[in-house]
C-alpha cells in the first residue's frame, strides 16, 4: 500500500493515510513524509476510531475516502453518518475474505461510489451485484520496475551467505505472513518426502506472524529442523527472493493476485501455487508455473522441480516474461489514478476535479466542426454539439480546464469523455 500511495502522490493526488496507533507501518509512512491520521484500533475501538475520522472529515472535507478492510470500512461508515459533507467513497478490497452480510462494513461496501476489486475471481465472488466500469473496476497487483532491476543485479550466492543458507542447497521459499490461511503447514509437511528424495532441499520461511510457534513445533516434530529456516520479518525481501530456486504459496483461501508470487516471477523464479482465487489469472499451469489443488499435488510439484532443473529454468523464464509483459506496478498505478479521476468526475463537483487536471498537448484546427487535433494518442473529437465545441475550444486555447464549467447543463458526461480520450490528464502525465 505504501507504493500505491507514493504513486498516487507522484501523480498529483494529495494523500493522507489513516493508521492504527504507532506501529511499524505508521513509522514507514511518516518516514516518507505522509501526514498520518492516527486512530485507535479499528477492530477493538471502533467508536473511538470513528470519532477521530468524523472530526477529520468535518475539518478537512476530503474529496475521497477509501477503505481497504472490513474493520476500517465499518469505522468510515460510522464516521460519515451525520457528516455535513459527503466525500466520494471507495472500497479498495485487497483481501480474499468476504465482508459480513450485515453491519457497517457491508453498508459501506454496498453504498461505495467505487469498488476496486483486485482480481477477476474476487469481483465475481464478492461483488456480483456491482456493474463493471459503473461502480466497480479491477486493478490487480504489480511489481515495481525498479524492484526488478535492483534484484536482477544481485548475486544469489551473496544473498545465500547473508541468510545463512548452506552452499549447494535447493531452496523453496514461502514469502508471506506466518498465518493459517497461507497454508505454510502444508509446505512443511511436503518437505518431509521432498527432503528424503532431494538431500539438498531447504525451505526458507520469511515473515512473522501468529503461527510462528505452531509452525516451529511442526518443524521439530517432523524432524526438519535442519531443513527449514525461519528468517523472521525482513525489512527487505530482496535477499530471500534472490536466494530462491522455487517460490511456493499453498494458500487455502482464494487470494486475489498475491504480489509475492509476481515478485518471484519477475526475476525469473518458477512458482508453485494453489489453484484458487485470482492466482490462475496470471499463473498458467505447466506454462509459467505449476498449480496444485491438494497436498499430494503440492508434494509432487516440489519433487518435480527439484529433480528437473531445466524445467524449473524454463518456467522461470516464461514467468518473467508474463510479469514484465503485463504486471508492472507503474501500469497499475496509472490505471488506478485514471479510475479515481473518472469516478470523481461523476460524483464530485466539477470545479473540484477540473482544478486538478490539465489539457494534453493539442491544437485547434481551422474547421470548428472537427474538434481538436490532438496527435496519435487522442482521436479527434468530432460530432459534438457546436456549443460544446465552442467551450472546449476556449478552454484549450487558455489551457484552463476550469473553463469547461461553461459547458451546458449536465456537463459531466462531456468532461468524462474528454478524460477518457486523454484530452484531460493529470499534470504529472505531461512531464
Amino acid at each position: 500500500m505504501l507504493d500505491t500511495l507514493f504513486a498516487l502522490r507522484r501523480l498529483g493526488h494529495e494523500v493522507r493515510p489513516v493508521m492504527e496507533g504507532e506501529g511499524m507501518a505508521a513509522a514507514r509512512f511518516t518516514e516518507h513524509g505522509f501526514p498520518l491520521l492516527a486512530v485507535p484500533p479499528f477492530a477493538t475501538h471502533p467508536a473511538q476510531a470513528a470519532a477521530v475520522v468524523a472530526r477529520e472529515v468535518a475539518a478537512a472535507e476530503p474529496h475521497i475516502l477509501c477503505a481497504t478492510g472490513r474493520h476500517d470500512a465499518a469505522v468510515v461508515n460510522r464516521a460519515l453518518k451525520g457528516a455535513r459533507t459527503t466525500p466520494m467513497t471507495v472500497l479498495y478490497r485487497l483481501s480474499a475474505f468476504p465482508l459480513e452480510e450485515k453491519g457497517d462494513a457491508r453498508e459501506f461496501a454496498d453504498g461505495a461510489h467505487l469498488t476496486i476489486a483486485t482480481s477477476i475471481e474476487q469481483r465475481e465472488r464478492l461483488f456480483p451485484h456491482k456493474e463493471e466500469d459503473r461502480d466497480l473496476v479491477i486493478v490487480t497487483s504489480g511489481v515495481r520496475r525498479e524492484f526488478v532491476e535492483r534484484l536482477t543485479a544481485l548475486e544469489s550466492s551473496t544473498a545465500r551467505r547473508e541468510l545463512g543458507i548452506p552452499e549447494g542447497s535447493f531452496v523453496f521459499t514461502v514469502s508471506s505472513r506466518l498465518s493459517w490461511e497461507k497454508g505454510i503447514d502444508r509446505v512443511i509437511r511436503a518437505m518431509k518426502p521432498v527432503s528424503e528424495s532431494c538431500p539438498s532441499a531447504l525451505l526458507l520461511l520469511t515473515g512473522d506472524g501468529a503461527e510462528r510457534e505452531a509452525l516451529s513445533t511442526l518443524v521439530r516434530e517432523s524432524g526438519l529442523t535442519e531443513r527449514v529456516l525461519f528468517t523472521g520479518h525482513l525489512p527487505d525481501v530482496a535477499p530471500a527472493l534472490v536466494a530462491t530456486d522455487v517460490a511456493v504459496l499453498a494458500t487455502v483461501v482464494p487470494e486475489p493476485q498475491p504480489l509475492a508470487l509476481k515478485e518471484a516471477m519477475a526475476i525469473g523464479r518458477p512458482v508453485i501455487a494453489s489453484r484458487t482465487g485470482g492466482i490462475p489469472e496470471f499463473v498458467t499451469d505447466e506454462e509459467n508455473g505449476l498449480l496444485v489443488s491438494d497436498d499430494d499435488e503440492l508434494t509432487r510439484a516440489m519433487l518435480r522441480l527439484a529433480a528437473e532443473p531445466a524445467l524449473a529454468a524454463e518456467l522461470g523464464r516464461r514467468a518473467r516474461r508474463t510479469v514484465l509483459g503485463g504486471h508492472l506496478f507503474e501500469q497499475k498505478a496509472r490505471h488506478l489514478s485514471h479510475c479515481l479521476d473518472r469516478h470523481a468526475i461523476r460524483h464530485l463537483p466539477l470545479d473540484t476535479v477540473l482544478g486538478e487536471l490539465a489539457f494534453a498537448e493539442m491544437s485547434w484546427p481551422d474547421d470548428p466542426d472537427r474538434g481538436v487535433d490532438s496527435g496519435p494518442r487522442i482521436p479527434a473529437l468530432t460530432g459534438l454539439p457546436r456549443d460544446v465545441l465552442a467551450v472546449l475550444r476556449d478552454a484549450v486555447r487558455h489551457r484552463d480546464p476550469r473553463r469547461l464549467l461553461g459547458l451546458p447543463a449536465g456537463a459531466a458526461p462531456y468532461v468524462e469523455t474528454f478524460h477518457a480520450l486523454g484530452v484531460l490528464v493529470r499534470p504529472a502525465a505531461l512531464g
